[in-house]
């Protein structure tokens, strides 16, 4: 995550990638690789704090400490209807769950609850998504 030409530049997200020189290929532009390279460049940016780095060309002297890692925990995708696509599998090779329907669309649901912040806020989505499927969606102009 470290930009080779320039000391204490961090990069992460679609902007981040790898040269062609080190032979890693470059991430997927992912929300789940931005959130993860989030964390861990959090965490050394607070170890580069503590160890007095908060100077310019500091990071130098600093042990950054292990590389980030990237592990791919699957994709999911709505495509409408009550249905979804969730591909919970490592790589196209590896073994997994594969699925495609209303049950893939129940896993999307409840995955995307998880990832709201307040249980307020899960609550209204929750019962936004009931009443919509209750009562359909709501189509009319003002």
């Amino acid at each position: 995550m470290c930009v080779p030409s320039v000391q204490d530049v961090f990069a992460i997200g679609d902007c981040s990638g790898y040269l062609e020189t080190t032979g890693k290929p470059t991430l997927p532009a992912l929300a789940q690789v931005a959130e993860r390279e989030g964390k861990y460049l959090a965490n050394l940016l607070n170890e580069i704090g503590k160890a007095n780095g908060g100077r310019a060309n500091s990071a130098k002297e600093i042990e950054l400490g292990v590389p980030f890692v990237y592990k791919h925990l699957g994709s999911m995708a709505t495509i409408g209807r009550y249905k979804a696509l969730v591909d919970l599998r490592e790589s196209k090779d590896a073994k997994g769950i594969s699925m495609t329907g209303f049950v893939s669309w129940f896993i999307w649901r409840s995955a995307y609850l998880t990832r709201v912040i307040s249980w307020r806020n899960r609550f209204y989505v929750a019962i936004n998504w009931f009443t919509t499927f209750v009562f359909g969606r709501d189509i009319s102009r003002i």
